[in-house]
């Protein structure tokens, strides 16, 4: 009687243990070294520049536009196996409470990293005055039909 029992209660914690869901996360941590009394040699990041654009797409709830965007680029970056997506341009279609977001840009590896030399000082300085300025438009809602007598 007692072996019986404790088959039924081992079978029941394994059964148990067996059903518990499966969650995965990722985690980055980073650091912003920049501010007082720290002082930095810059590190040029030399990239492999695909010329052909690719793209990424993530659906889901429309009020977390932003992490769809972020999923939008990861999916696009996995299917390329690029590290880095140079000018992206998102295009977002939302109705009703669920939003598509759509990204197309260029994929980029990573081929080296060195400290910056002298004679790279100049792009540094063009690319810091040359940003680029970003515009996201908001999704405007579509006008709905009034039907009427008049």
């Amino acid at each position: 009687m007692k072996n019986n029992t404790l088959i039924i209660a081992s079978f029941a914690l394994l059964s148990m243990a067996s059903c518990a869901p499966v969650m995965t996360a990722s985690t980055t941590k980073t650091l912003d070294i920049y501010g007082a009394g720290v002082v930095q040699k810059p590190v040029i990041a030399d990239m492999d520049v695909k010329i052909t654009k690719i793209t990424g797409t993530a659906t889901g709830g429309a009020a977390n536009l932003e992490a769809l965007k972020a999923e939008a680029v990861t999916n696009a970056l996995k299917e390329a196996k690029a590290d880095v997506l140079i000018e992206p341009q998102y295009d977002t279609q939302a109705k009703g409470m669920k939003a598509t977001v759509t990204v197309t840009g260029y994929p980029a590896t990573y081929t080296g990293f060195h400290q910056i030399t002298k004679e790279e000082i100049p792009l540094l300085e063009a690319g810091v005055l040359q940003a680029a300025k970003t515009n996201d438009p908001a999704v405007a809602p579509k006008k709905k039909k009034i039907l009427g007598i008049f």
